[in-house]
């Protein structure tokens, strides 16, 4: 999955109309025409900052026009010694061998190309995939360690990736998936304290965006090995990773997002072979009750956690899927909603949110799958749907003359 899902990132392009109101309504992409693209996103390495084959780390970077920035960073799970009891779910299971992994992206950033466009979902920046802050300015980090961040990212690091944007912004947005997310739990305290040092007098609101980072692990033994293994290795407690404990000890305002079937933990952590990875139509009425119990468990774990956490937002969709944020069709489409009877898009909830609207900021399906119709067939591995298609095509259609014209100086 990651190496189609990264793949599809370097060649989806978007189209964008800067010369459009702010106030006019949402837009689907601007007609061929137009001849106005999203900017891609540029190649920056990180100081002091390795892969696991000793290469420099890197991020990519937009220059937006806005107060906000926006810090992704990338999942990707671990690499362990031996995984082979992971084999059969190949790069799905997110746990690989640290000898194969040296030898991808995941492991080294040769070949990370000058730059590309991430410019699904948060990262986007037309108003087609990312309406409230597609001018935002966006660093997408990417993740090369093996180790859950914790070998390539540290306080001083972060503080060198924020000098490179030329901006002092108003608000910070530390988003991460996976691990990124959970780096960012466990680090949030050095990470807001490399904020302040680096820009002294200035108040900058933090906030902080998690996707799926909710997971119960506690029924697969191998799995616990697994991260065991790496928590030992980077010196923190398994208790510091998916844990709800860990969570309550974040006070910085936090938005978590969450896919009530994740197949991550349906499929690989609790072994129901039945998902696949869009709906649970091959599941016996069985394992579609176990599947609920676990839904309901976790659900409300988060439903508790927002009564003690009263400055934080969920969204927590009742569809098949993982990281949402990422992604155009989970994060700005009309067929993700939550709940449904009243609408919301998680951009729109997330970023009302942001501005502190309404008096709600916990979202979530009441319902189980697969009523909230509109989401329960939708796969998502490095597939796009039909609108951003035609943009992929009218970027290389325009791409491709624009490169004939410089050869030729027309």
């Amino acid at each position: 999955m990651f190496f189609v899902y990264f793949a599809s990132f370097l060649y989806l392009l978007a189209a964008q109309d800067e010369n459009v109101d702010d106030d006019d309504e949402f837009l689907k992409p601007p007609p061929d025409d137009e001849g106005s693209f999203a900017h891609p996103l540029h190649r920056t390495y990180l100081e002091d900052s390795y892969c696991m084959d000793g290469t420099q780390a890197a991020a990519y970077v937009y220059e937006g026009s806005t107060d906000d920035l926006i810090m992704y960073f990338y999942s990707g799970g671990i690499c362990i010694s031996d995984n082979t009891k992971f084999l059969k779910y190949g790069d799905y299971a997110y746990i690989d061998n640290c000898t194969h992994r040296n030898t991808t992206f995941y492991g080294t950033s040769n070949g990370y190309p000058e730059e590309f466009n991430a410019n699904q979902g948060l990262m986007g920046n037309n108003k087609y995939q990312n309406f409230h802050l597609r001018k935002a300015h966006k660093m997408f980090l990417m993740y090369c360690d093996g180790n859950m961040w914790h070998s390539q990212m540290n306080s001083q690091v972060f503080k060198g990736a924020l000098s490179q944007m030329k901006l002092i912004p108003k608000r910070i947005i530390l988003a991460g998936s996976g691990v990124g997310g959970w780096y960012i739990i466990n680090k949030y305290n050095e990470l807001k304290s490399a904020i302040q040092e680096l820009y002294q007098d200035n108040d900058i609101e933090l906030r902080i965006l998690l996707d799926s980072v909710i997971f119960d692990i506690s029924r697969n033994q191998d799995i616990i090995n697994a991260y065991t293994e790496v928590t030992n290795r980077i010196g923190i407690s398994i208790n510091d990773i998916f844990s709800f404990d860990a969570l309550l000890k974040v006070d910085v305002p936090t938005f978590i997002v969450h896919a009530q079937y994740d197949w991550w933990q349906l499929e690989i952590n609790d072994g129901f072979e039945c998902i696949g990875k869009i709906h649970l139509d091959k599941c016996t009425p069985k394992e579609k009750k176990q599947i609920e119990k676990i839904r309901l468990n976790i659900l409300q774990q988060l439903k508790d956690l927002m009564k003690i956490k009263q400055d934080w937002g969920l969204w927590a969709i009742s569809c098949v899927f993982n990281e949402l944020i990422i992604w155009t069709e989970a994060w700005n489409h009309p067929k993700f909603q939550v709940p449904m009877i009243e609408g919301g898009k998680l951009s729109d909830k997330f970023q009302d949110w942001l501005e502190n609207k309404g008096d709600n900021h916990v979202h979530y399906d009441i319902v189980s799958w697969p009523d909230n119709k509109p989401c329960s067939n939708i796969f998502h591995s490095g597939k796009t749907d039909p609108q951003l298609d035609d943009m992929i095509k009218n970027y290389e259609i325009n791409e491709s003359r624009r490169k004939r014209e410089e050869k030729y100086d027309l």
